[in-house]
């Protein structure tokens, strides 16, 4: 019997076998349509189309919730076909993620389609929190040591901020906050700062994602940076060290953008650089200040310290001292340092935070991790079971281990 963990982002889905790494495969989790040509693509058949311009992206989640069924069934029957993973459900068992307080009849539909649909022989469904909770003492302790006591998880995902605290291997559900910023929103308000400065980016919404994913970084210090950069225009006034300029791919001779200097660029013409400045910096800033965007709530920084507040005071110190940071948006350069500073400004012990070298797939590494122990083979719920159970006590089955 094989294990399949398949971290099921709003964004990204990561899946792969425990027993064979090379199986990992990350895939787009939405279905797009090209501008030009209409032809629609589901998953990662985007990668053979070089009519990228102007995507149009439909997704399963709305607001981070699982609400578009028709689009990721075309999505999993992509990543369980031949072509992908080669997956024969019934002679397979599924570690699967969920969003965090995931909705029940969201929950009901997932395990009817897993069972009913797919006809897998187990299930094991867990929030991607906890995960990578589960594989914090790699972080913390270099695969050393007993697991900690107590682990403060931030997910940066592409919907949302989370900050969620555990204790021995149990989720604080009164500590968990969530901040409603995550990498879709600063995709758009980079898409949106742009066009209003430069070029008309409103509806590249792919490219604009690989410009903030290759130039964006989070300031160590936002007002010396936002004054070293007064005036700057890419690199084309007074060429600021923090100023750049962006190749964007024309898709006839280059299908992916490039920052320019970075390889040869002998044939690229005006019409094709971007400049970029204070935007590398000012759109991350978001997640520290969401009230300049017109969202009025806490920062990260200030969700982890509100966080660790609402947890009992002889844990303060450890979780304070056991932060992990993952998701997408942790992949910005600086973004660890930047949050250990800021929470250590606010708070009298010592602050550690760590970050994976590959925050976007930590989540899935740690459920392959796992998903061979022998805990989580007693946390799964068979075939069998559910048809036996129904799906109510599966739902609570789960709902008591997260």
């Amino acid at each position: 019997m094989r294990t399949l963990v398949l971290d099921n982002g709003s964004f990204a889905i990561k899946c792969g076998y425990t027993e064979d790494e090379t199986s990992a495969h990350t895939i787009p989790n939405s279905v797009m349509r090209t501008k030009r040509t209409k032809r629609m693509y589901v998953g990662d058949l985007i990668d053979s189309s070089t009519d990228l311009s102007g995507l149009y992206y439909r997704s399963p989640f709305e607001r981070g919730y699982l609400v578009h069924w028709d689009v990721q069934l075309a999505v999993w029957d992509r990543v369980f076909s031949n072509d992908v993973l080669g997956c024969t459900p019934s002679e397979t068992d599924l570690l699967l993620t969920e969003p965090m307080f995931n909705l029940h009849q969201i929950q009901r539909n997932m395990d009817e389609i897993v069972f009913e649909e797919y006809r897998f022989a187990s299930l094991f469904r867990a929030p991607a929190t906890r995960l990578v909770e589960a594989g914090a003492r790699d972080l913390i302790y270099d695969a050393e040591g007993s697991d900690p006591e107590c682990v403060l998880v931030v997910d940066t995902g592409h919907a949302f901020t989370h900050v969620v605290p555990y204790h021995m291997g149990r989720q604080i559900a009164s500590g968990v906050r969530r901040v409603d910023v995550g990498g879709r929103l600063l995709t758009n308000y980079l898409k949106e700062t742009v066009s209003f400065r430069y070029w008309d980016m409103m509806d590249e919404t792919f490219i604009m994602s690989a410009v903030k994913e290759k130039c964006c970084f989070v300031s160590q210090d936002f007002k010396r940076d936002i004054e070293a950069t007064r005036g700057c225009i890419g690199r084309r006034r007074g060429r600021n060290p923090l100023g750049l300029e962006y190749v964007l791919p024309d898709f006839s001779t280059s299908r992916q953008g490039f920052i320019q200097g970075s390889q040869p660029d002998d044939h690229v013409t005006d019409s094709q650089l971007l400049p970029l400045c204070n935007e590398r910096f000012a759109i991350p800033e978001a997640l520290f200040h969401p009230s300049d965007i017109g969202i009025e709530q806490a920062g990260i920084h200030q969700a982890v310290v509100q966080a660790v507040a609402a947890c009992p005071a002889e844990m303060h110190a450890v979780l304070l001292a056991n932060i992990v940071v993952v998701g997408g948006s942790a992949c910005l350069p600086g973004l660890r340092q930047r949050l250990q500073s800021e929470v250590q400004a606010q708070v009298s012990h010592r602050v550690r935070v760590f970050a994976p070298q590959d925050p976007m797939r930590w989540a899935w590494q740690n459920g392959c991790a796992l998903a061979t122990q022998s805990r989580a083979r007693s946390w799964q719920v068979s075939k069998a079971e559910y048809e036996e159970m129904g799906a109510h006590r599966t739902i609570a089955h789960f709902g008591s281990i997260a």
